[in-house]
């Protein structure tokens, strides 16, 4: 492999030749079932949240143990996707797409026929059982889904990976109010039969549509420990736990916090929407930037400040002089839901160009690679959020907990920061004290009219001299 394709700057310009190109037949049809699929796998994730914890109740199930039901799923993710992000090259990720949705839309759809299960051991047992094994199905389908993302969009990677994840978060914003309807339709068995059969439906589409893999390549496992050993893509991974873990929070500390004000039911319910909403608008803003070019890691700092102002004025922050306002509350979590798309799709994009950076090969290895990652972290901070929400509102009250989710933001913007500046001056030192012969490569003619003479051989950098 020449010196030219590790360094990352012919990745740039293949990717700058192909964001001009126009978006192909196969691209559009891959692009819009991906889509589909995160919208009915995202609306899966939220469906039972206005009906199940009365269902669960009357079955002996308290609280705690319905709760853990919702958090299991994130357990399923959680420990499954770094498998699938080392074996994907291995079984393909069409394979891992339709074994997904399989998996998942048939977990739902035995899901709602629990209420046929004895009360008590029996219906907790099979509720958490069955919520695992969806995490492990969907877990599956989101690793391969982003992994498509990197490898079928060269150019366009941000957009179609943020263009996925506004179709994911319009399904978690939409999932309540179709498991709602449909519970109210036809009882407690419906939602989860309709959205199940759903899931399917896509599956056996995802079959003809999907290219088939590609055989030219030997398949390759990629180094996770390799991969994270990197303070740039674990300062990725923070990004994205916190996006989650603040959507988390606020979910389940934030209608406490609104009390004060004695909305309405329709003004309340509306109010929970704005976030959800300005980050599904957003998302697509944020990956078209870095497709642009622009740094992404600035980017996400960008958001980083707007998520720290939100959570300044949200409670209001305890050394401030005054108490919420309800307008003040509702631009802090407008402010909020952009600042999170920001972080989160910069997130993946610059974990990916780090990797490639860093000479890791711009194969489905890697791409497996960077989509556990975002998998793992959205499934930590999705558990971390509401339980850390709860215990913080119960023990310390809704200002406190913003102000110590405001650090918490502070600090990782700090530790940020300093990467970026650490990165641009680390090229500098390197450059210096590889000058020396033995560290240096010819690769032109001493002859050649060429300049450039010799390179580097930083793998972060092959600097021409």
């Amino acid at each position: 492999m020449s010196l030219e394709n590790s360094s990352g700057a012919s990745y740039k310009g293949k990717n700058l030749r192909e964001a001009t190109k126009k978006i192909t037949f196969r691209q559009w049809q891959i692009i819009l079932l991906l889509s589909v699929s995160n919208l009915v796998i995202a609306a899966c994730i939220s469906l039972q949240a206005p009906f199940f914890p009365r269902e669960a109740e009357e079955k002996g199930a308290s609280p705690t143990i319905y709760g853990f039901v919702f958090g299991v799923y994130e357990l399923g993710v959680f420990i499954s996707s770094p498998v699938y992000g080392k074996i994907i090259s291995w079984i393909t990720p069409k394979f891992m797409v339709n074994a997904g949705l399989f998996v998942a839309g048939s977990t739902t759809i035995l899901f709602g026929f629990l209420d046929h299960s004895p009360p008590g051991a029996p219906f907790i047992v099979l509720a958490i059982l069955v919520r695992l094994v969806e995490g492990f199905g969907a877990a599956a389908f989101i690793t391969a889904s982003y992994t498509y993302a990197a490898s079928e969009f060269p150019g366009r990677v941000a957009s179609a990976f943020a263009t996925i994840e506004t179709f994911f978060g319009l399904g978690l914003l939409l999932g309540p109010l179709i498991g709602g309807a449909l519970y109210q339709a036809g009882g407690y068995s419906l939602p989860f039969v309709i959205l199940g059969v759903a899931q399917l439906f896509v599956e056996v589409c995802s079959i003809f549509i999907l290219p088939p893999p590609d055989r030219s390549e030997k398949p390759k496992s990629g180094n996770m420990l390799k991969f994270l050993a990197d303070a740039g893509v674990l300062l990725d991974g923070l990004l994205i736990v916190t996006t989650l873990m603040f959507l988390g929070f606020n979910s389940a500390t934030l209608e406490p916090h609104l009390r004060q004000f004695d909305l309405q039911p329709v003004l309340l319910g509306t109010i929970f929407m704005i976030t959800a909403t300005i980050y599904v608008i957003t998302t697509p803003m944020w990956g078209w930037l870095c497709d642009k070019g622009l740094d992404p890691k600035l980017l996400a700092v960008i958001g980083g400040v707007m998520c720290i102002v939100s959570l300044i004025f949200l409670g209001p922050a305890p050394f401030l002089p005054f108490t919420a306002e309800l307008w003040l509350v509702n631009i802090s979590l407008v402010l909020c839901g952009i600042g999170l798309a920001a972080k989160f799709v910069c997130a993946f994009i610059s974990a990916l160009k780090d990797a490639l950076k860093r000479g890791f090969p711009d194969d489905m290895s890697t791409h497996g690679l960077v989509s556990a990652l975002c998998t793992i972290c959205m499934s930590t901070g999705a558990f971390i959020g509401p339980t850390l929400g709860g215990y913080l509102l119960e023990h310390l009250g809704y200002r406190e907990s913003t102000f110590s989710l405001l650090i918490m933001e502070i600090s990782l913007m700090i530790l940020l920061m300093l990467y970026m500046i650490w990165r641009k001056v680390k090229p500098l030192k390197e450059n210096s004290a590889d000058i020396s012969p033995s560290n240096s490569t010819e690769v032109t003619p001493l002859l050649s009219r060429s300049k450039c003479t010799t390179f580097t051989q930083t793998p972060e950098l092959y600097t021409c001299f």
